[in-house]
């Protein structure tokens, strides 16, 4: 069994770059955060009893107390960048890279947005006898758009930049002799962990609930949640779960549903090697996915993978049990090929 070991970031750059990120994505939250939660205790005398919660098309159409925004400031200032902060953590590891960058400017980005919307919101209601005289919130939205994308660029931009290290070359498990006239075929299957299934199929029966919910109580935006519970059924039926084959013709990789679908002939296939994948390393995460240069692939897990390096495009790769002798025995189709020819 062979024993996966990714090549490393070099220490003091990964120090810098997790010290760095743990900045952005924990304390600058952080401080945002209690900055707005102070302001907005502080404004609370000057608030209406019921304020303005959610606007429609039409203006405004919800309302409750002031509290709401507390509530609101914690879980989508604070809460959401937490989450980024301790998936990124958990899922990079000693891997650095691009992806992990990201997600610590998004994580104060949205601090900074939730901050903003929240104090824009309660500022223009602030010494107001009636709610419902308050006005549209077209130029809220904007700044806080705006204030989210300059913070989340000024996180990008102060937080160093790691390229991933590609993760090393397995050792082959050659396939010594093809007999001549004898036709060997390699078949697995590859599929996302069963906490990621199970994560996206709990997301799946919660959204469900709500469109029922939404359709049986006449609340508007039911068929949206619907037509998003469709979509999301097919994306987990069409990506959850891939057949790879490696056959004298070549190379194949179809989802349970039948598409997506690669296949790739054994007369483009210039190499064949077994590697160690770090998927939020690499490629940003997991799925059908593209790394920042140029490769693409099947990345389920972390560990080994088949690579194929093609004669026209950049490499197409695979995580899966046995990549080692995927690998060795596709290799030795292409040598056979060569060999011919």
């Amino acid at each position: 069994m062979t024993t996966h070991d990714l090549t490393r970031t070099p220490p003091s750059l990964l120090r810098r770059a997790r010290l760095t990120f743990f900045l952005v994505a924990v304390i600058v939250p952080l401080v945002i955060t209690v900055i707005a939660l102070i302001t907005i205790l502080a404004w609370l005398p000057s608030l209406p009893a019921q304020v303005v919660t959610h606007w429609g098309v039409d203006g405004a159409d919800a309302f409750g107390p002031p509290s709401v925004y507390l509530w609101i400031l914690l879980a989508v200032g604070l809460g959401l960048p937490a989450i980024l902060a301790v998936t990124t953590l958990a899922a990079v590891g000693a891997h650095w890279g691009g992806a992990a960058r990201l997600m610590g400017a998004l994580a104060a980005g949205l601090a900074a947005f939730a901050a903003t919307i929240g104090l824009g919101s309660l500022a223009i209601q602030r010494d107001l006898a009636d709610a419902a005289a308050v006005p549209g919130i077209g130029g809220v939205l904007a700044v806080s758009f705006a204030t989210l994308l300059i913070v989340g660029a000024v996180a990008w931009a102060v937080q160093p930049r790691v390229l991933p290290e590609v993760g090393r070359t397995l050792e082959p498990r050659q396939i010594l002799r093809i007999a001549a006239g004898e036709r060997v075929v390699w078949v697995a299957t590859t599929t996302m962990p069963r906490v990621a299934v199970l994560s996206l199929v709990a997301l799946l029966l919660g959204l469900m609930a709500l469109a029922a919910f939404m359709l049986l109580t006449g609340v508007q935006g039911g068929w949206i949640v619907a037509a998003a519970v469709v979509i999301l059924a097919f994306a987990m039926a069409a990506t959850t779960a891939f057949r790879v084959r490696v056959t004298p013709e070549g190379f194949t990789a179809r989802a349970t549903l039948g598409w997506p679908r690669i296949t790739i002939p054994l007369d483009e296939i210039e190499s064949v090697r077994a590697v160690d994948i770090s998927p939020f390393g690499e490629f940003g995460g997991w799925g059908w996915r593209i790394a920042p240069d140029g490769r693409s692939g099947i990345i389920m897990r972390r560990g080994a993978a088949v690579e194929i390096s093609h004669s026209t495009r950049r490499p197409f790769i695979v995580t899966i049990d046995g990549a080692e002798e995927a690998a060795a025995l596709l290799q030795a189709f292409v040598d056979t090929r060569k060999a011919s020819s």
